[in-house]
């Protein structure tokens, strides 16, 4: 495995070709056969009816919210939002951090209508019917005052939907520099490979049409390619700088936001593979046509 750290080998040619390597090509070089296996798991090819896609969505939305606390987090590293307001010692950093957030926050879907990505994905669960039950009693125990970890205890979902909220927890309260690597090559860089392996999925199935969900995924991956995957690369490489512990650090949190993500969809494809056996043995029918 390549390393970020520089040889002591005494020969200037081969120090000075180390130093010429882009940090960043070599962490993405690194992760490369891991976020090959994430972008190849099975759960993708099980969303093909009604049933499956809703409980996808029940576990998925809870990663949708936890992607705000990684976002949120940088803002309140890279910018100001204390009183008295001080300014931002980067200020490219700040700015960059500051677009990701009114995108995904405040997102202008279509003319006029604004949004956060985590209300349109809610919209996109009542229109096909998914359980919202359970991300909205968590929402509504945080607004009470519980910790995550209260909130999350009571509720009805796979423990490996609680394991990645808990392990995104945990990240936010590293460096910097490791925060934006979980983000932006654990979610926002591998996030529109995996969703067009999802929309491939719905579309060959012919099993439902569901406007918001399909505005999520379009916009999302939309967002994400054009704009917010450029910037969390000027991002990281603005945090990390020429330190190679940093690079080998933001590695680690990287690698780990990829393994973490392919065990949330290891439960999910649990669930539903369960939830199938179990109207084989009753004798439901799973998969009928609907149309939202």
């Amino acid at each position: 495995m390549k390393s970020f750290q520089k040889k002591t080998s005494g020969e200037n040619s081969k120090l000075a070709i180390l130093e010429e390597i882009d940090p960043y090509i070599l962490l993405v070089e690194k992760i490369e056969s891991t976020r090959t296996d994430l972008l190849n798991h099975p759960v993708y090819k099980q969303l093909g009816d009604m049933t499956s896609l809703r409980i996808f969505m029940e576990s998925h939305i809870f990663a949708v919210w936890d992607f705000m606390s990684l976002i949120k987090t940088l803002q309140r590293r890279v910018t100001c939002l204390d009183v008295p307001w001080l300014p931002p010692i980067d200020i490219n950093s700040a700015r960059m951090v500051n677009e990701i957030v009114l995108a995904e926050e405040t997102d202008e879907v279509t003319p006029e209508r604004y949004t956060s990505h985590f209300d349109l994905y809610l919209t996109a669960m009542e229109e096909i019917g998914a359980d919202s039950s359970s991300i909205r009693k968590f929402i509504y125990s945080l607004r009470q005052g519980f910790s995550a970890e209260q909130a999350l205890a009571p509720l009805s979902i796979p423990e490996s939907t609680k394991n990645f909220v808990f392990s995104t927890l945990t990240t936010v309260s590293k460096s910097t520099h490791e925060i934006a690597a979980a983000f932006l090559l654990g979610r926002e860089d591998i996030v529109p490979a995996m969703f067009r392996q999802i929309l491939g999925s719905l579309e060959s199935s012919h099993v439902f049409t569901c406007n918001s969900l399909q505005l999520y995924l379009d916009r999302h991956t939309f967002l994400d390619e054009d704009q917010h995957v450029p910037m969390g690369q000027k991002l990281l490489k603005n945090l990390c700088g020429n330190d190679p512990l940093k690079w080998e650090q933001a590695f680690h949190s990287a690698h780990s936001a990829l393994k973490v993500r392919y065990s949330l969809w290891d439960g999910v494809a649990q669930s539903i593979q369960v939830n199938r056996e179990n109207h084989e043995f009753s004798g439901d029918k799973v998969g009928k046509k609907e149309n939202y």
